[in-house]
């Protein structure tokens, strides 16, 4: 998945979970087939949001100049998806009240650009800038190029 090799082929292990993946743990097949099920689901829910995977996909959409389209409401509160001219999606959040407002305001009246992005502590910030104005929001997730 977006071409980030060892990242990619972990996703794609196979579905049945290995017989010795039970060494030493005296666990059931059951237990075993659950704990892999709940695995599946962390790992879909979560897994291509780690810092390396937004930091690989932010660094492209700067590279390229990728322009932003829209800032739509998530399903999760106080919680959006910036959208991008070449089909990404960046979950984003805002880093005080109303940062997630402004943004949306600035993008009807003109250009919205990602000047850059850091990863602290786990945590990766996007820098945004509009009319005179820059902003910086938490990246909570992506979503490639469809």
């Amino acid at each position: 998945m977006f071409g980030l090799g060892p990242i990619g082929r972990w996703f794609q292990r196979p579905e049945e979970p290995a017989k010795e993946a039970s060494a030493g743990l005296n666990l059931a097949a059951e237990d075993i087939a659950e704990l892999a099920a709940v695995g599946k689901q962390v790992a879909a829910e979560y897994g291509m949001s780690s810092p390396a995977v937004l930091s690989a996909n932010l660094q492209r959409l700067i590279r390229r100049q990728v322009p932003i389209r829209a800032l739509r409401a998530a399903e999760v509160s106080s919680v959006c998806g910036l959208h991008f001219a070449d089909g990404t999606v960046v979950l984003v959040r805002g880093r005080h009240s109303g940062d997630l407002g402004r943004v949306a305001v600035g993008i009807q009246f003109g250009p919205v650009r990602v000047d850059d992005f850091h990863t602290e502590a786990g945590q990766v910030t996007l820098d945004v800038s509009y009319s005179g104005r820059h902003d910086q929001l938490c990246v909570l997730g992506v979503t490639g190029p469809r």
